[in-house]
């Protein structure tokens, strides 16, 4: 749970004064300052943040590590089962409301709402994941405003296997949304070297000139981390089923 809470968090708000710290420190009958303590641990292993030249707390524990290492070998599984256990222990504490879950994700009423909170919380942690990765940036154009910026999938969410592809920081790219649309609907892809292609369909002229073939044939920015570049796998499947060129 500490680590799936890890990931959703930006350095900023781990702190005791953060809600999900204190839910996650109610549940596990651990100070405020303990869970803090332990996430910053857990950054101490992060990769990303490694590769930044951050490092969390001097006294992580062999068991922050394991931790890690599940993660490289089940991804999104992992993501999932500690999704699961804090909506689960959040709710049966009564810290969430029928209708709410993890991370102020507000269902409508009615219906599944075990599978919305599960979608609506890996939608999240996705968007949070690309959010980092990519330096709150479009891959594309370099845009910075979190408010303009779409997690947007290479191979999309319905077709994606759900323990370990749809949240796999892998098998996304940050877009602005007009390059997120048109990645979606096959106008736009990237090749196995990161490089935009855009499709024929789109004429070459005025406006559509500037914000699309423009960049045709630029390589995207990419994650620091070589472990969170988008995976040729999902490229592949953009290249053969999305893509209009």
């Amino acid at each position: 749970m500490a680590f799936t809470l890890y990931q959703r968090l930006d350095a900023s708000e781990i702190s005791t004064s953060n809600k999900e710290v204190k839910r996650l420190a109610a549940i596990t009958g651990r100070s405020e300052n303990s869970v803090k303590l332990k996430l910053w641990n857990l950054s101490s292993f992060d990769p990303y943040r490694v590769a930044q030249g951050k490092r969390g707390m001097g006294h992580a524990s062999k068991k922050d590590r394991a931790i890690w290492d599940r993660y490289l070998q089940e991804g999104d599984a992992l993501v999932a089962r500690g999704i699961e256990l804090l909506n689960r222990n959040y709710h049966e504490r009564q810290l969430l409301g029928p209708n709410e879950s993890f991370l102020d994700i507000e269902l409508p009423e009615g219906g599944n709402v075990l599978v919305l909170a599960t979608q609506r919380v890996h939608q999240n942690f996705f968007r949070k994941s690309l959010l980092e990765n990519y330096r709150h940036r479009c891959c594309v154009t370099g845009i910075d405003n979190d408010t303009l910026l779409i997690a947007s999938h290479i191979k999309p969410w319905a077709d994606s296997d759900p323990f370990e592809e749809r949240t796999s920081p892998a098998n996304g790219l940050l877009l602005n949304a007009l390059h997120d649309k048109a990645f979606d609907k096959g106008l736009m892809t990237i090749d196995q070297d990161y490089h935009i292609h855009v499709s024929h369909k789109v004429k070459d002229h005025g406006a559509l000139h500037d914000w699309l073939w423009a960049y045709d044939g630029r390589r995207i920015a990419l994650p620091e981390n070589a472990r969170w570049r988008p995976r040729r796998d999902f490229i592949e499947y953009h290249n053969d089923v999305i893509w209009q060129g």
